[in-house]
């Protein structure tokens, strides 16, 4: 009879969560068992806990059940504390506030009062940089309930500090920026911008070079916030502030989002030519354009026609 209820598949129909709270032993665990109606004979399994000495200290948090795992598999997960991770995606060209929103409406992660404000987060996380603007890489990142989304940042910060360190350290010696902060700065327009991620980060090298406006669609975007209704406007354009490249000479001060490695690496080896104008075609591809003529024919064609 030990056996069978050992060995008994779990009676459920499909995977389930189960979650062991802080100071659990393993017959608390399988009162738990008990009352959700995954066991019967609670008494032979404590039973069973008690003559092979399982360990009691077991691992609080959250543990996968399956309908194909029977009563001896479970109750060994849960004594080795194999939790179960949830998985949570930083997104390419997601904003910290979009980042913060992700978090704040996770009900598995753990909120810290202490770290609302921007200047805390930068101090807990050891970062000297004006704006948290880019400074975590997009990834999808393992993390148990409960787990702070302070440690997820972290994880994610010294993931995108190693890419960019190796990856400025195979620049070349030509390139317009004085620093790897404003290479970031420059691979968060090109990440928003398209796919054809080396050729219109040389297109943005070149302007740099010759003192032209980089006029980004997106900077403006970033600029108006939440203000923005999904068109850009002419007065959008025109408006004065520090994000809008229509409006300043040479880069933003900060990142617009979060950087993959991909618009990185276009950053700092962008592709040879001459084009100094693009503009999207409709289809998720540019047309690239070495004269303001031939731009504007462009734009007639893939832009006002439409």
């Amino acid at each position: 009879m030990l056996v069978f209820n050992l060995y008994r598949s779990i009676p459920i129909t499909e995977t389930i969560v189960l979650d062991v709270d802080k100071g659990y032993g393993l017959n608390q665990v399988i009162d738990t068992l008990n009352k959700k109606e995954l066991i019967t004979r609670p008494l032979i399994l404590k039973a069973y806990v008690r003559i092979f000495k399982s360990r009691t200290n077991i691992k609080a948090g959250e543990y996968l059940v399956s309908k194909n795992e029977n009563i001896f598999q479970l109750i060994r997960k849960i004594s080795e504390g194999s939790v179960y991770y949830r998985q949570i995606r930083l997104k390419e060209g997601s904003t910290f506030n979009e980042i913060v929103t992700l978090f704040t409406n996770n009900q598995f992660i753990g909120k810290d009062k202490n770290t609302d404000n921007l200047e805390n987060i930068k101090s807990i996380l050891d970062l000297d940089v004006p704006s948290l603007e880019g400074q975590f890489h997009p990834d999808t990142y393992n993390y148990t309930k409960g787990d702070s989304y302070i440690d997820i940042l972290n994880r994610s910060n010294l993931k995108h500090q190693k890419i960019l360190e190796e990856l400025w350290n195979l620049k070349s010696l030509d390139l317009p920026y004085k620093n790897s902060y404003e290479a970031l700065i420059l691979a968060s327009i090109i990440e928003k911008e398209g796919i054809e991620k080396r050729q219109i980060a040389g297109v943005f090298v070149r302007r740099l070079e010759l003192g032209m406006k980089l006029q980004s669609d997106p900077t403006i975007i970033y600029a108006l916030g939440k203000d923005f209704d999904g068109d850009i406007k002419r007065s959008d354009i025109t408006m004065k502030h520090p994000y809008n490249t229509y409006h300043i000479k040479g880069l933003p001060p900060g990142p617009i989002g979060l950087v993959s490695k991909s618009s990185i690496e276009a950053a700092i080896n962008p592709a040879e030519g001459t084009s100094l104008y693009f503009v999207a075609k409709g289809d998720g591809t540019h047309h690239f354009s070495d004269t303001l003529k031939e731009h504007n024919q462009a734009v007639r064609k893939y832009q006002l026609n439409k």
